[in-house]
């Protein structure tokens, strides 16, 4: 695929590769600094790979992985809001 940034290494998406490794950090610790809880923590290192995964599978993954990202970490705010939920109902239940 020419003009691709997907390939091996060496080929022609290996540099945009690299870069989105590059970018991980910086995505993760920019929400990092937001975030007091440390099971949100995982969920968006969770949310990062995720996003770089997908990134990694189009043509232009340095444009599309902040973007990815801002998605998955929206999703993983949303996963542990939804089991928070459940938990506290639970110990609702138990208590009454």
């Amino acid at each position: 695929m020419t003009g691709s940034n997907r390939g091996s290494a060496g080929g022609p998406g290996y540099a945009g590769i690299d870069a989105v490794e590059e970018l991980k950090p910086g995505l993760l610790q920019e929400h990092a600094r937001q975030v007091p809880d440390s099971a949100l923590l995982t969920y968006l290192r969770r949310a990062t790979e995720e996003a770089a995964s997908l990134a990694r599978a189009t043509d232009y993954p340095l444009l599309v992985l902040p973007e990815l990202f801002a998605e998955k970490a929206a999703e993983a705010f949303l996963q542990l809001e939804r089991e928070i939920r459940q938990r506290s109902q639970g110990l609702v239940a138990l208590a009454g």
